[in-house]
Parts: C-alpha cells; sequence; structure tokens
C-alpha cells in the first residue's frame, strides 16, 4: 500500500465486534493510525481531536441517524471523505447519502477485496485533489507574481480579483475594502472609458479574446499606457449564471518614452544638420557684406541703405550666433537624486518679480509620494526658470499656469499648462529650433533635458498648451549615461 493511504481513519459503528474487523482488514492495508467511535458523541469528539483523512460511518446507530451525524461532521471537516456503511441500505438513504457528499456507500457485509477497491478509489482521489491543489497554489503565486495586471470583473465591471501587479503598475496595493465597485473603471483614463466600457461589454459574451490600446491612471496622477486584453468568455454551463470579464493590462510605458525619445532624437538630428550647413555656408558671404556696408558707412555716413545692410547682417551674425550656440552639445555632469518640488520652488523663487508682473496664477498641485528623479539640479533649475519665464510672457493678461507633478516608478513627470489665444501659430517643433527671435530658450530646455536622459514635449490639449519633462526616476538600477 502506497504511503499515501495511511492517513488518519475513524470508524463509526454501535457494533465493536464490526468496528475491530474493520480495523484488523485496514491495517493490513497500510493504516496504522485507525480511531473507533461506538457513539455520535464519541466520533464528534475525534473528529475536533484529530486530523482525519477518511471515516467509514454506519447510517443507523443506536443514538443518532449516520446522515445527520455526518452532516455534522462535514460542518467541523468539510475536508474529510465519508464512506457510508449499512446492513440494508434504501434508495432514499444512498441518494441523501451522495447529496451530503459521500465518496462511496458498502452494503454489510463487504469483502476484503471490495474495501481495497473502495480504498484504491479513495487513494486516486486523494491524489488527484493534491495534485489540483498543487496547480492551483502554483497558479495563484503566477498570477501574484507576473509582471502582468490580471483582474476580472463582473458584469456591472465591479472588481471581483486583482493580482499584486497593480502595486507596481498603478502604484496601489490590491485593494480590499468590500466596496470596490468602482475601482478599476476609476483608474481607466477618463477620455477611454467610455470605449473601454464598450470593449468590456462585448466580452462579456465574446469567444475570441479583445484588444485595444488603453491608458491608465497611476496611483501618483500619471498617464500609464498599454494594452487592455480580454480572455475569451467561458460557456455558461462553467462560468455560473454571471458573466465575468477576464483580462490583462500590458504595460507599455516604457517603450511608449523609449519611442518618444528616438523620435526626438532623430528630429534633433536633423536639426544639428540643417543648422552646422546653414552656418558653415552664410558665415563667409555675411561677414563680407557686413565688411562691404561698414566700409560704405565709413565713407558715406548718412547711405541710409548702408545703415540697412548693416543692421540686417548683424542680426544675421546674431542669429548663426545663436545657431554655433545651439550646436554645443549640453551634457549633463552633475546627474544625481534630485526632489522635483524643490527644484521647481527655488525657480519659482527666483522669477517671481517676473511673474508677479506678468500678473501670473499660479495653479500647482503634486502627486503624493512623488520619487525623486535623476538630473542635474542646476541644470534642471535653469530649464524651469526659462519655462517659468516663457508662460510669463505668453500669458500677459493675468492668465493662470497650471503646474503638475507626477509620477511612477520609472519616470517623473512635470507639466506646464496654460491657454493661449491662437495655438495655430504654436507648433511642437518650436521646442527644437534654434531660430526664433522670442528668446524664450525652449531649444536650449529641450537639450538640457536630453543630457539628463529625459524627453521634453508638446501637446495641443482643449484650447491649451501643455509641456511635459520627463526625467527618469531614481531606482536601484545604474544611471544610464546621456544621449549624445
Amino acid at each position: 500500500m502506497d504511503d499515501t493511504h495511511r492517513g488518519a481513519v475513524l470508524l463509526v459503528d454501535d457494533n465493536p465486534i464490526i468496528c475491530q474487523s474493520l480495523a484488523f482488514m485496514l491495517e493490513d492495508e497500510g493504516f496504522t493510525h485507525i480511531f473507533q467511535a461506538f457513539t455520535a458523541e464519541d466520533a464528534l469528539a475525534l473528529v475536533q481531536e484529530h486530523r482525519l483523512e477518511l471515516a467509514f460511518m454506519d447510517v443507523r446507530l443506536k443514538d443518532a441517524n449516520g446522515l445527520e451525524l455526518a452532516k455534522d461532521i462535514r460542518e467541523i471537516c468539510p475536508q474529510l471523505d465519508i464512506v457510508f456503511m449499512s446492513g440494508a441500505g434504501s434508495r432514499a438513504e444512498l441518494l441523501e447519502a451522495v447529496q451530503i457528499g459521500a465518496v462511496d456507500y458498502l452494503l454489510k457485509p463487504f469483502s476484503p477485496e471490495l474495501l481495497s477497491l473502495t480504498l484504491d478509489r479513495f487513494t486516486k482521489r486523494r491524489a488527484l485533489t493534491r495534485r489540483v491543489h498543487a496547480a492551483e497554489h502554483r497558479l495563484g503565486e503566477i498570477l501574484k507574481n507576473i509582471p502582468l495586471l490580471v483582474f476580472q470583473l463582473d458584469k456591472n465591471f465591479q472588481l471581483r480579483f486583482i493580482n499584486d501587479a497593480c502595486k507596481h503598475v498603478l502604484g496601489e496595493s490590491v485593494p480590499t475594502t468590500p466596496d470596490t465597485s468602482d475601482w478599476f473603471m476609476q483608474h481607466v483614463h477618463p477620455e477611454e472609458r467610455e470605449r473601454i466600457s464598450e470593449l468590456l461589454r462585448t466580452a462579456l459574451h465574446s469567444e475570441t479574446p479583445r484588444t485595444a490600446e488603453c491608458r491608465l491612471i497611476h496611483h501618483n496622477g500619471a498617464e500609464v499606457y498599454g494594452y487592455i486584453k480580454t480572455l475569451p468568455a467561458l460557456p455558461s454551463e462553467l462560468n455560473g449564471q454571471e458573466p465575468l470579464v477576464d483580462g490583462i493590462f500590458i504595460d507599455i510605458s516604457e517603450r511608449v518614452n523609449q519611442e518618444r525619445s528616438t523620435v526626438q532624437q532623430e528630429k534633433l538630428k536633423t536639426v544639428d544638420a540643417i543648422s552646422s550647413e546653414m552656418a558653415h555656408e552664410l558665415r563667409n558671404p555675411l561677414m563680407t557684406i557686413g565688411g562691404f556696408a561698414r566700409r560704405l558707412l565709413l565713407r558715406f555716413p548718412d547711405l541710409h541703405e548702408a545703415q540697412i545692410i548693416l543692421r540686417e547682417s548683424e542680426r544675421l551674425e546674431h542669429l548663426l550666433d545663436r545657431i554655433k550656440s545651439y550646436l554645443q552639445k549640453e551634457q549633463a555632469e552633475n546627474l544625481q537624486k534630485v526632489s522635483v518640488r524643490d527644484v521647481l520652488e527655488r525657480s519659482i523663487h527666483n522669477r517671481i518679480l517676473q511673474l508677479e508682473g506678468a500678473g501670473l496664477t499660479l495653479d500647482i498641485a503634486h502627486a503624493p509620494d512623488l520619487p525623486s528623479a535623476i538630473a542635474d539640479p542646476q541644470g534642471l533649475q535653469h530649464v524651469l526658470e526659462i519655462m517659468l519665464g516663457d508662460a510669463s510672457q505668453s500669458l500677459m493678461d493675468a492668465g493662470t499656469l497650471v503646474i503638475r507633478t507626477q509620477g511612477t516608478q520609472d519616470r517623473v513627470d512635470l507639466t506646464f499648462s496654460y491657454a493661449l489665444e491662437d495655438l495655430r501659430h504654436i507648433s511642437p517643433e518650436r521646442l527644437y529650433l534654434p531660430f526664433d527671435e522670442g528668446g524664450f530658450g525652449l531649444p536650449q530646455c529641450t537639450t538640457l533635458i536630453r543630457g539628463m536622459c529625459g524627453v521634453m514635449r508638446m501637446e495641443r490639449k482643449e484650447g491649451n498648451v501643455v509641456f511635459t519633462i520627463s526625467l527618469p526616476a531614481e531606482t536601484e538600477k545604474k544611471h544610464a549615461e546621456p544621449t549624445t
């Protein structure tokens, strides 16, 4: 007999001779822990005292109904396998035994061979149960530790299950409060809730998986980019009466940021090449024109046309100097852990007179538990002061500058948002080109942020212009080298 048979066994019969005979047969089968009970009270006491795996129970005891006793025992030890014994079993008793959860039913007297068959079925059932429990445990551990957000929703999108990855993806622990009806949908970006709700409604009864791009909202307020993929709906006979949605969310935020950085690098390379060629081709002719204009003015001081030529050539020389300065790569030499909030406060303090002079209203909000960023503190402060100066010049009509900080485990975002009267004349390329005379220094900001392994971009949203600075968050990983 395999060792898996040798769990503790309980024998319940009001006839001691039958109990003893059955005990001998079980010992021959390899069982060593056998307990005997001749009354219902003794049986309940043994169940509470010992960890039992199998019980043989007489259907008709002198002091109790064996079927009713089995119900009480099941409440105490639900995992106990029960085999009923009866000298004259009826169909009604057999049906009730099955309803209680009996694993077998033996008619007395029974032979050792019949008992062996019963024990063999018990062994196989126990082995299968252990494998199922082991598989469930492994699956549970996989779901807990897999780096994908795994979730289950009911037909009303109420959260039924979500794995521990929500701590990494959304910055929150698994919700434990009973009322989690809106938890999942509250973390879907407001602009996409209607579309994702329709996707989930379709997935409730769809036999094919559904996939869609989606943005979730991190605990710190940052946008988490990714894909939602639902699993095929289970047949109703397996899923029960209520349909459920099983799905995963694949976080691709890091890839999105890398793609943005790559696009920006390619744009900057193109601008660098054009700027370098332009500066080279214009420098010599411009010097010649300016030189002739100066000689003309020396000979004819009142010549108005020569004054215009000299003034315009000086303006072009100034532009070439700006291009030369732009082509000089800004490399951050002091990358370290910094508090974006502290750097922002210092920048505002240094620009407070300019901001107050423009009548600017600041609307500032910081995300809770904002991680530190990896940046050059002096370079970042210079960038923020330029951005504040840009806003003060763009909002001369006492507008509102909205500043927000957000963060995830991978990055820290700082956004400047304000309304402009005419967005048609504002282009994202303004961030990269050194040719504007506005003096806002946005090309320099872009170059400085790039030197800190960050990304700077501009977007148009609902009549506002939004500048976003993304910097790597402080992690245990080795800091990346700036892109040249």
